[in-house]
């Protein structure tokens, strides 16, 4: 084996056993955190927005409350739902979303990884509930990153924080119901969406 070879075995050796010490390491609630997702505007182009009450429970679970869930509506009198939550020292707040929601009894039908926007590769679900479908699309930042992959997410982090910088991470879902069952409409209407909350994401969760 060649002294390259060698360093480059040894690198990842050591950063497999940061990643595994570090997925055991306490973290720490962000209640002194500077950024308030609760300051994302509530009211942007035609969309208009009220606040869906999040169970102190619910707080706990997530270990943070620094989130939000919203019902946004445009003037056509369609709706988004819109669930943000971010943490700049806790690392498990945004974890896959297929936890709470196979938990609250939905049913996941489709799953697939798309290309939501230019900078934006997430996740779309197909979801059923007492067979009323809803379509859930979501995915991760980190920093300036942007995935659909949770592992990626937490690797970025992590890989930061070994160089020094502190990166935040956040977890953005949408959802509408499919009302008709019509999946590319709805997708048209979560995909223009997406496109006019992403300039806001990156001023409001950088």
């Amino acid at each position: 084996m060649n002294n390259r070879n060698f360093i480059i075995i040894v690198l990842i050796l050591i950063l497999v056993v940061y990643l595994s010490l570090a997925s055991y390491l306490p973290t720490r609630t962000d209640a002194t955190s500077n950024i308030k997702v609760s300051d994302f505007p509530k009211e942007f182009g035609e969309w208009t927005s009220t606040d869906i009450p999040i169970s102190e429970n619910d707080y706990a679970i997530l270990e943070t409350r620094n989130l939000f869930v919203r019902e946004y509506k445009n003037k056509q009198g369609q709706s988004v739902y819109l669930y943000l939550i971010y943490s700049e020292d806790n690392r498990k707040v945004s974890h896959p979303p297929e936890i709470c929601l196979l938990g609250s009894g939905m049913t996941i039908v489709e799953k697939d990884s798309i290309q939501l926007t230019s900078p934006i590769k997430a996740m779309k679900l197909i979801v059923e509930k007492e067979k009323i479908p809803q379509m859930y699309i979501y995915w991760f930042k980190a920093g300036n990153v942007y995935t659909d992959n949770y592992i990626k997410q937490q690797m970025k982090i992590v890989i930061d924080r070994m160089l020094g910088k502190r990166t935040a991470g956040a977890m953005i879902r949408i959802s509408t119901d499919l009302k008709t069952n019509d999946k590319e409409e709805a997708f048209k209407l979560l995909k223009s969406f997406s496109n006019e909350i992403s300039p806001l994401l990156a001023k409001y969760i950088p």
